[in-house]
């Protein structure tokens, strides 16, 4: 009898388990606001860039409220330079903005409809579109200062591959429509010659279709 009840009550979990894996494919995009970190990026002269993200997403639950999600993302990422000194003299402005493919793997826990994920990510670098100038120091604050000359950058510049971690919160209703917040920091400079890390936080909204069985 013993015997007979365990074996029904190992029945039941593994049905309940079985019932509670599903998939789902899904997108999201926002906006954010970017900057950089470390000891080459943390200054009063280096400010925060908005930015866009988008992309797909792959969410695969195991245990009931328990997933694993996967995304594929364009990702835009940097700062501002607001009069940052390169030497006695001169200073750099303007934006320095880098565009990656970014692809985070995340924890997803889920209690009725709020949600907190987070994770590892590794990006790659596609391209930069830096719009730096060099300036005189003296006219770091005025509003429009001289332009001296370009400060010239290229990919070669940066390394190519990017990681770090992201965590976040957020809603999803029955019908698949969510918000999310994530906060991001990078692991490693993006520079190659200086120490600056990526670092921000991302606002999202995006819809994941109804499940589909594995």
């Amino acid at each position: 009898m013993k015997k007979t009840s365990l074996l029904l009550l190992f029945i039941l979990l593994t049905a309940q388990l079985v019932q509670a894996q599903f998939i789902r494919f899904g997108a999201k995009a926002g906006a954010g606001f970017t900057r950089a970190y470390g000891d080459d990026g943390s200054s009063d002269v280096i400010n925060s860039l908005a930015g866009f993200h988008g992309g797909l997403i792959g969410s695969y639950e195991f245990v009931s409220r328990l997933a694993v999600q996967a995304e594929l993302l364009y990702d835009q990422k940097g700062f501002t330079y607001d009069g940052y000194p390169i030497n006695p003299t001169e200073a750099l402005i303007d934006d320095h903005r880098l565009h990656y493919i970014t692809l985070p793997l995340m924890l997803k826990i889920q209690k009725g409809g709020l949600f907190a994920q987070g994770g590892p990510y590794v990006g790659y670098l596609l391209a930069e579109t830096t719009k730096v100038n060099i300036i005189d120091l003296a006219e770091a604050n005025e509003p429009e200062p001289t332009i001296l000359a370009d400060y010239p950058l290229s990919l070669n510049d940066f390394e190519r591959w990017d990681y770090g971690y992201t965590v976040g919160v957020g809603i999803q209703l029955d019908s698949g429509l969510f918000m999310s917040v994530h906060n991001f920091g990078g692991f490693k400079s993006f520079s190659k010659e200086l120490d600056q890390k990526n670092f921000g936080f991302k606002l999202s909204v995006g819809y994941l279709l109804a499940p589909r069985l594995p």
